[in-house]
């Protein structure tokens, strides 16, 4: 054993016992560095540690009456002054000794040109005290397979206060590189993680960028179906990046049983062991290990992180006011604002995301720069500062408010709306060539919501939990855009379950009214430059039913997408039956999106099932998709010359 420890000298910085050490793990200092009930206080859980140590250390010396010490000083472990506990010395510290379980394999997330976020989780399998903490040693190699050199090293420590998970970032990276990566247990160096894949973006001034790719996700709910499409981009290798639109997890108790996915605790989430239980539950999907083992996300959160449609003072079912019974209606347990605090902690904890601001404890909105190739920009459109959005008891009072084009009301609150514009106008004052927005609800104006089912009488309603519910928000964004003359903007949404195609102006979404007549059609010619037009691409679910589903047949779903496609002016392309993903690749001259799924998901796992649904291709400079659409496979486009 002393043997192995001394090999892992030349990896470790020799530094003294501190709470600083112990930041090393990204997840004790994020995201609520500050927060009275959920901060981790580094410097108490060292106290804990020194305290299990004390005891460690007279159970050593009772031993070391009878038994000789063994050759060598503390300074032979790795970490000092956190040693291993596996010699006799009576001055060393202690981490548990004994083998760990990688319980959810590798994932890695957030890639900058220089950096990329490591994560992973393990668990003792011998028994242990809760004080004594468990230490992982990582390697990032110069290659794919990890038998290329060490670029890029370090430790960290973990224990129950984190949920055993490990975030690391990992530096000195070389852009635009795929590299390989392993955890390894510090006391016992054999017992190692799954070995890891994962790519560095390209530098932020880079010119001549190669082309990117991105595969995007959207509502995995792990009780609804299965999640073939996250294997997607590692089986056909179609894809340097993932995305994830949110709803990654959902927090309902029940559904699965008829295909053995049943949600953990059956229970609604509200407590903090709740949400970490539940992306425990959905971290041992196959198909979910195979993409995070191999690509690095890119990851925002949706509503179902927490609650449904919930805004920054409550949901459908929960508030802060016991009056109305909103705190009785989380589970039973707590109030909304502790719910939600919850629920982030757990998904910093799982998520390799970074925390890009300590200060402000509730941000996740970030920019991610490849070089002048594109600019992408991560928004918050659920949590961070929305006003109350739709929560089908009040839909009349938000449909009063989402009319009132000279309010301050948003959907991103000021600082991110500022930030926005400022970042949309920056990125084109730099020359880059494209602006690429991650967005959780639908931007384009459209009657989505329906007040029947069936084909013979379907009748569609706005959606006022999407932008349709923030007018004035979205009108002063598409102002800012059209009056700055910012082109080549793509907008990818997830939220519903369905697959969109969108040209979205100040002509083609409601402006102060729920008058759907007043929307003029999307322009007919891609002969000159449309000013002001975002294009959105609207993805389906990994797993959570759509509407389409509800009206019980593809047939009748697609009758549906036509309905929908002939009545939204703006609207190019609808299919909500399948399951599945987008793709997208971008490169200097174009922009080509292709949506993918996976007929019979939620039956089983299909993962050879992967069908093309539609593709749809930006020119630079076009601000809309060339002319004339594909017939999808799946799905209804607009008709005639459009």
């Amino acid at each position: 054993m002393l043997s192995s420890l001394l090999a892992l000298l030349p990896l470790l910085t020799a530094i003294s016992a501190s709470p600083e050490l112990i930041s090393k793990n990204l997840n004790y200092r994020s995201p609520y560095n500050a927060h009275p009930g959920l901060a981790i206080d580094t410097r108490e859980v060292h106290e804990r540690h020194l305290q299990a140590r004390s005891e460690v250390d007279s159970e050593i010396t009772k031993r070391q009456l009878q038994t000789a010490k063994p050759s060598g000083t503390p300074d032979d472990y790795p970490v000092p002054n956190y040693g291993l506990g596996v010699a006799d010395w009576s001055n060393a510290g202690y981490v548990y000794a004994g083998n760990l379980n990688f319980t959810h394999s590798v994932a890695s997330g957030d890639p900058y040109d220089y950096s990329v976020l490591l994560w992973t989780r393990v668990y003792p399998t011998d028994a242990f005290r809760i004080d004594i903490p468990q230490c992982v040693t990582y390697k990032v190699y110069d290659g794919e397979n990890g038998q290329g050199k060490v670029v890029s090293e370090g430790w960290a420590l973990t224990g129950p206060d984190v949920d055993y998970t490990v975030k690391v970032e990992a530096d000195g990276l070389t852009a635009s590189k795929w590299y390989s990566y392993q955890f390894a247990n510090c006391a016992k160096p054999d017992n190692k993680s799954p070995m890891g894949r994962t790519r560095t973006a390209p530098g932020k001034t880079a010119t001549n960028v190669a082309t990117q790719r991105f595969a995007i996700y959207s509502c995995s709910n792990y009780p609804n179906g299965f999640f073939s499409a996250y294997s997607g981009p590692v089986v056909h290798n179609d894809a340097d990046y993932v995305v994830h639109l949110g709803d990654y997890i959902y927090e309902y108790a029940t559904g699965g049983a008829g295909i053995g996915r049943t949600p953990s605790k059956a229970t609604e989430l509200a407590t903090l062991d709740d949400y970490r239980r539940r992306y425990d539950q959905y971290r041992t999907d196959v198909d979910l290990v195979s993409m995070h083992q191999n690509l690095p996300m890119i990851a925002i959160w949706d509503d179902h992180e927490t609650a449904n449609n919930d805004w920054k003072a409550g949901s459908s079912n929960s508030n802060d006011s016991v009056a109305t019974g909103g705190c009785r209606s989380s589970n039973g347990t707590v109030c909304f604002s502790d719910r939600a605090i919850h629920a982030k902690r757990a998904y910093f904890e799982w998520i390799p995301i970074r925390q890009v601001d300590l200060a402000d404890q509730a941000r996740i909105y970030r920019e991610f720069r490849f070089g002048n190739l594109l600019d992408v920009l991560a928004l918050d459109t659920r949590k961070y500062d929305r006003d109350i959005t739709d929560l089908d008891y009040n839909v009349g009072y938000v449909a009063e408010l989402a009319q009132q084009l000279k309010s301050d009301r948003s959907i991103m609150g000021p600082k991110q709306e500022k930030w926005v514009e400022d970042s949309l106008l920056a990125s084109k004052n730099r020359g880059t060539t494209w602006r690429l927005i991650w967005n959780q609800v639908i931007f384009g104006t459209i009657n989505h919501r329906w007040t029947s089912r069936t084909p013979e009488t379907a009748s569609f309603i706005i959606n006022y939990d999407a932008w349709d519910g923030y007018q004035a928000n979205r009108n002063r964004l598409l102002t800012h855009v059209t009056d700055n003359k910012i082109d080549n903007i793509a907008l990818f949404t997830g939220d519903t379950h369905a697959n969109w195609l969108f040209e979205n102006s100040l002509a083609t979404t409601l402006q102060g009214t729920n008058d759907t007549s007043t929307i003029k059609n999307t322009s007919t010619t891609t002969n000159s430059y449309q000013a002001g037009t975002v294009v959105e691409y609207g993805g389906t679910a990994v797993s959570s039913n759509g509407w389409g589903n509800s009206w019980g047949s593809y047939e009748n779903s697609t009758v549906g997408a036509k309905a929908m496609v002939a009545n939204n002016p703006s609207l190019l392309y609808a299919d909500a039956f399948h399951r599945g993903y987008m793709t997208v690749t971008v490169n200097y001259t174009h922009l080509e999106t292709t949506w993918y799924e996976y007929p019979g998901n939620q039956q089983q796992r299909v993962p050879g099932n992967r069908t093309m649904a539609f593709r749809a291709t930006q020119q630079a400079g076009m601000n809309q998709v060339m002319r004339p659409l594909m017939q999808p496979k799946f799905g209804a486009v607009k008709a005639g010359n459009f």
